[in-house]
């Protein structure tokens, strides 16, 4: 356990770390800090030494979850219509992007299936917008435990994806040259567009967390804002 005087502070942070920083939230994260600090104060003068007071402060805290109505209100149907129209947009350039990819039967799959998201992306986008245009301000809770990480959680796992599919391309078309030390070779102009497009194509699931990304911005956006 630290022993510095900012040790309650730096408690306090953390256990408001995954919570939004809102008016109430920053006067109970104040209120709670104040209490533990005249807790620990109020034992000190009894005789308790500063580690095993801050502990005893400490031990009493069982969760702020309860304190806090933390899940905002958000304009719903804003915020769909422009996740739509956000996805409709990544997925018709990776549909562009797979074009050339046709000449392989994954691409041809990757290309047709890019092309079925876009026309049901596409259709939802224009339901949406048919009720934007007569009602924009309903509004829906959103439940926030943990929004501030899905995108980094969503980046990590597409980068790892990325990382595996690469590694087995690699071996896939090289493990044999290794294994037996011949040196790596591709054989001809065709051989390295194959090897370009089994990297190239699952970029497209690059899709994910971009919308994951572009959806946690947009809750921000359409967050009803207090008066």
């Amino acid at each position: 356990m630290m022993s510095n005087e900012h040790e309650l502070e730096v408690y306090v942070n953390r256990l408001f770390a995954n919570h939004r920083k809102t008016r109430e939230t920053l006067e109970l994260k104040q209120e709670i800090l104040s209490n533990l600090e005249a807790k620990v104060a109020d034992e000190m003068a009894h005789g308790m030494d500063r580690q095993a007071a801050i502990r005893l402060a400490i031990d009493g805290i069982e969760g702020i979850d309860d304190l806090l109505d933390d899940n905002p209100r958000m304009y719903v149907t804003r915020y769909r219509y422009e996740l739509l129209q956000s996805a409709l947009i990544y997925i018709l350039l990776a549909w562009i992007l797979t074009l050339p990819a046709r000449i392989m039967p994954s691409g041809v799959m990757i290309n047709s299936l890019l092309l079925c998201l876009a026309a049901l992306a596409g259709i939802m986008f224009l339901v949406v917008s048919s009720h934007l245009k007569r009602d924009d301000t309903q509004t829906a809770v959103v439940h926030s435990a943990g929004r501030s990480h899905w995108p980094k959680t969503a980046w990590a796992i597409w980068g790892i994806f990325m990382i595996v599919v690469s590694a087995y391309t690699f071996i896939l078309q090289f493990g044999s040259d290794i294994w037996f030390g011949r040196p790596l070779k591709v054989d001809g102009p065709y051989s390295l567009y194959v090897i370009a497009m089994q990297l190239a194509l699952p970029l497209t699931s690059v899709i994910v967390p971009m919308l994951v990304h572009r959806a946690s911005r947009l809750t921000d956006k359409h967050e009803v804002k207090e008066a």
